[in-house]
């Protein structure tokens, strides 16, 4: 049988067209505002595209611990009169390494390098052999300084000692250093041992020593002690520029005394 046309059909068939229509642009319209609210959800009130957060910058220390970059600048810890413990790592379950006496060889409070810290914990260059050696002491067993100001460097190439603060030299002067036979060893290092010695002449090293953290590489023991480096002034001028100790760094008498005020902690770079 052949389909009906009839005029009733035609208009049905034309409403259900129209529906169709208006349904269509209906949802158009929706999806574009449902794209223009996303749009803006993802603007500052200022109309500007937000910008995504910065990713945190972190490094690695030695021991593996994440930490954030540059949250210690060098800084002094001396002990509070106890031992201090040492450990390999920021680890509380851990034992220590070695616990080092309250006090130095010339009975001054015992003191670190400190150079990173994690949580409670602080990194620091020690004062015992090999040179450079480094571990992580409890922040409770120290009391520890503002950031350090000063710095020494020691060119031994050059003969030289350079004062910085803040990175900005200061001075610099003439120096002797190590033999080739008795090296002034090279490292970061820091003062530990200020010693006066103006009511002492005569002893070698002028009228104020300053003991440092670091050895000589090759003397084990000297003049009864562990072979400890120091810079120091000498009464006799005419080595200074010159390759001739046992390791310590001579300045002239004046340049020593400039140095000595500066505090425990204070970092010498000999390269």
């Amino acid at each position: 049988m052949a389909d009906e046309f009839s005029p009733r059909t035609e208009h049905r068939k034309r409403r259900q067209q129209r529906r169709r229509v208006v349904l269509g642009a209906l949802l158009v319209v929706l999806l574009i505002v449902a794209a223009a609210g996303l749009f803006v959800a993802t603007r500052d009130d200022s109309g500007q595209q937000a910008a995504p957060k910065p990713p945190s910058t972190t490094v690695e220390n030695s021991s593996g611990i994440s930490a954030t970059y540059a949250s210690a600048p060098m800084r002094n810890a001396v002990t509070k009169g106890g031992d201090v413990a040492v450990y390999a790592s920021p680890d509380p379950n851990a034992q220590p390494t070695t616990t080092l006496s309250p006090r130095t060889e010339y009975t001054l409070p015992r003191s670190f390098l400190v150079f990173d810290q994690y949580q409670d914990w602080l990194h620091v260059y020690l004062p015992t052999r090999p040179n450079d050696a480094t571990g992580w002491i409890k922040a409770s067993d120290v009391t520890v300084s503002k950031p350090l100001e000063y710095q020494i460097k020691v060119s031994l190439a050059d003969h030289k000692l350079t004062l910085l603060k803040n990175g900005v030299v200061q001075f610099d002067a003439p120096a002797a250093t190590g033999t080739g036979d008795t090296p002034t060893p090279t490292g970061t290092f820091y003062f530990t041992d200020p010693l006066d010695l103006h009511t002492q002449p005569g002893t070698g090293y002028g009228v104020f020593a300053i003991g440092l953290s670091g050895h000589s590489n090759v003397l084990q023991t000297f003049a009864g002690g562990d072979g400890q480096i120091a810079v120091h002034g000498t009464d006799d001028t005419g080595t200074i520029g010159q390759s001739v100790s046992h390791g310590c760094v001579r300045v002239d008498n004046d340049v020593i005394m400039k140095l000595s005020p500066l505090p425990l902690g204070t970092p010498v770079v000999i390269t």
